[in-house]
């Protein structure tokens, strides 16, 4: 891993960001006790008697510099973790963990004070050499600028193939356009630049747009990202994935992660759309069992329950048309769901017809009608 040292920190040893010394807040954020054992009781702990956004992020960013450490057997791990909260839990229980460890913890302390802060995936150039291995960071908000920051980077190193902890000061409130030249975010909307570069310019060292001024808005998509869905997210995430180049195998992986995301979520969102069906048309039922209450019960209010019926069934078939999925368990649940809508759609057609058979039957005969249905 290649290591960056400032002459001024080597012979000072103070912090010093910007112009800004912090050593104050480094000095006093080397430890917490240890009773302490959540994101929220260490970032309520670092943040105290400190007023600005910038203070309390250096104070957490500090903090888990010297406490935490790199856990090496997980470097090539592909762990699945159920949850964030696993993510934390392992961390502060072990004191170690590899770069989403870091960064989910640093988020998770920054949300515990209030701080506007984010967790972004992508990858990493150092000596103009692409690593081959994804990555995980944090960007923050304050006074309406975008700043990145990378805990990882920040803790330690790799010497001679073994980890040495060290603290590097040059990853904290880093211009995303110095930044984005050894960082780079699989979605273009975390560079926090009106003009993002490509993959392919990233991979080739290649910062010209850098120079030149445009109008990607990346503000206003971050803003949209944070009232969307799951979905919703996926799918516009990989649109602008797509769009910036799909170029290594790293960028092909978060493509199909993502695209897993969107097959789960639509059969999840067509399973909902058909219990609601199955739970409407069970009311019909009950209703229609009860000779819609010796035909008083309101024409519109029958064709109420089938119209409800129908606009859940179209919704689940429009959602599951031409969905496949990469594990044949996923898809054999797809081919299950499409044969119960299927029925449920039979059933729903011959509900139709009787109801409007009885509809248009004079009243004082409707009751006729009955004699002849089996249920």
């Amino acid at each position: 891993m290649k290591r960056f040292f400032l002459l001024f920190f080597l012979i000072t040893k103070i912090s010093l960001v910007f112009g800004i010394d912090y050593s104050k807040i480094d000095n006093q954020s080397k430890t917490v006790p240890s009773k302490l054992k959540t994101p929220i009781e260490i970032g309520q702990y670092l943040a105290q008697n400190l007023t600005t956004p910038t203070d309390k992020a250096r104070a957490i960013y500090y903090w888990i510099t010297q406490n935490i450490r790199y856990d090496l057997k997980q470097l090539n791990s592909n762990k699945v973790y159920a949850n964030t909260q696993e993510i934390l839990n392992e961390v502060l229980n072990n004191r170690q963990g590899v770069c989403q460890h870091y960064s989910e913890l640093f988020h998770a302390c920054c949300q515990s004070v209030g701080l506007q802060s984010y967790v972004i995936s992508g990858y990493t150039s150092q000596n103009g050499k692409v690593d081959v291995i994804g990555h995980a960071w944090n960007a923050i908000k304050i006074d309406n600028k975008f700043y990145n920051i990378d805990v990882t980077w920040a803790a330690g190193h790799l010497e001679n193939g073994k980890y040495k902890q060290e603290f590097n000061d040059q990853y904290f409130l880093v211009s995303p356009s110095e930044f984005i030249k050894t960082h780079i975010p699989f979605d273009p909307i975390w560079q926090f630049l009106s003009n993002p570069i490509t993959h392919k310019d990233f991979e080739d060292g290649n910062f010209e747009k850098l120079k030149i001024a445009s109008n990607f808005n990346y503000n206003d998509s971050i803003q949209a990202l944070l009232s969307q869905n799951q979905l919703v997210k996926s799918v516009n995430e990989n649109r602008r994935i797509k769009k910036f180049g799909v170029t290594t195998a790293l960028i092909r992986n978060r493509v199909a992660y993502n695209q897993q995301i969107i097959v789960n979520e639509k059969y999840n969102y067509t399973v909902d759309m058909f219990n609601k069906a199955v739970e409407v048309y069970n009311n019909y039922v009950l209703q229609k069992n009860k000779q819609f209450q010796k035909t008083s019960l309101p024409d519109e209010e029958i064709l109420g329950f089938l119209s409800a019926v129908h606009q859940y069934i179209d919704n689940a078939n429009s959602t599951l048309r031409f969905l496949t999925a990469d594990n044949a368990d996923l898809n054999n649940r797809i081919a299950g769901l499409q044969i119960s809508i299927d029925n449920l759609t039979n059933d729903l057609q011959k509900e139709d017809a009787f109801v409007k058979k009885y509809i248009s039957t004079w009243k004082p005969f409707r009751m006729a009608l009955f004699s002849t249905v089996r249920f």
